[in-house]
This record gives C-alpha cells, structure tokens and sequence, in this order.
C-alpha cells in the first residue's frame, strides 16, 4: 500500500485503516443482520460532529484503541488483503436521503445512504473532483454482505454509492488506489 496515501487529518496510512477495518469487521459479520452487525454502539460517531473527517479519524482511532489485534493488524496493500471483500465509494454530498437503498439492502446503508460506520476506512478529499464528489468516503464490505450492497447500489438514482473498482478515473485518489490493490481497471 502507498505510506503517501492518507484520509484527510488522519496520521495513518490508508492501508493501514483499511487493515485495521477489516479485522474489526470479519468476526462482526452476520447475514442475518445487515443492518446492525457493523454499527457498534461503541463506534457510534457523535450526533454533534460536523466535520466529516474528524469523525471519520476519531472512529478509526477510537476502532484501533478498542482491540489489540485491530491496532495490530497488517496494513492490506493488495487484492489478496481484503479477504474476499470489497471496496465501496460514498459520496455524502451527492446523496439524497430517499430511502431506497436502505429498503434494498436490508438495512445495510442507512436512509442517508451511508455505509456502517463500523466499515469506514478513510475520508479521502478530491480536489480534482466536482465539487458534489470531493469527499469520498472509503468502506470496506465483507465478502457475506457484498450482496446486499449491490442491491443498494442498483437502486441508488444519485449514484452517490459505487464500487471503488467502477469509480470514474476523473477520481484521482481512488483511481491510485484501484491499481494498488489490482481491483481491475474501471468499466469504459
């Protein structure tokens, strides 16, 4: 994984919190619960934050001071890293809130179309992006709840979810970080 890549005011590597992301979310994972299974009440961001990307830094500080093998894990720098799971894209400033990839992915994005915070691995900042797609925010998705999400995503008018794989490659940080981790080369 580039050591140069980092969410905005955080001081960790993007590999590295998405290593960490995905050893906090494996044990979680329940199929049968796609709305809750990766939204702890210990990582439950503030109601009052309003900056997005120091909610997104306290949430992957405070998931790293919770487990001594979250803290610990291997920054993920390839495919083989995400353990059959998968990247998403979601673009806060596009969304609009209508519900329908809530109701199609059994609750797996809320009515905001925000993925679980417990599956946050980064808030990137574009500034090459239209102003509607500046802040993208990077989730990890478990390989059992991949389903779900396409659901969610195949319902989603504003497109303000996508996989990072199929993102634009007007999108500068996540097109590097679609070569990095081999995740294909985006659809033409």
């Amino acid at each position: 994984m580039d050591h140069d890549l980092f969410g905005v005011g955080d001081d960790e590597p993007v590999g590295t919190r998405l290593g960490q992301a995905i050893a906090w979310c494996s044990p979680r994972v329940d199929r049968a619960n796609p709305s809750g299974c990766l939204r702890s009440d210990r990582l439950r961001p503030g109601i009052l934050q309003f900056d997005r990307a120091d909610t997104v830094r306290w949430l992957c500080v405070h998931r790293a001071g919770l487990d001594p093998s979250v803290r610990s894990a291997l920054p993920a720098a390839t495919r083989n890293d995400l353990d059959d799971g998968d990247l998403l894209l979601y673009l806060p400033d596009q969304q609009l809130a209508d519900g329908a990839a809530e109701q199609a992915s059994n609750g797996f994005f809320d009515m905001d179309n925000t993925p679980p915070w417990d599956s946050w691995v980064a808030l990137v900042r574009d500034s090459r992006a239209d102003v509607s797609s500046r802040d993208q925010l990077i989730s990890y998705v478990p390989a059992e709840l991949r389903d779900f999400v396409q659901r969610g995503i195949d319902v989603n008018p504003e497109r303000c979810i996508l996989w990072l794989r199929q993102a634009p490659t007007t999108f500068g940080v996540v097109d590097h970080l679609r070569h990095l981790l081999d995740l294909g080369e985006p659809p033409s």
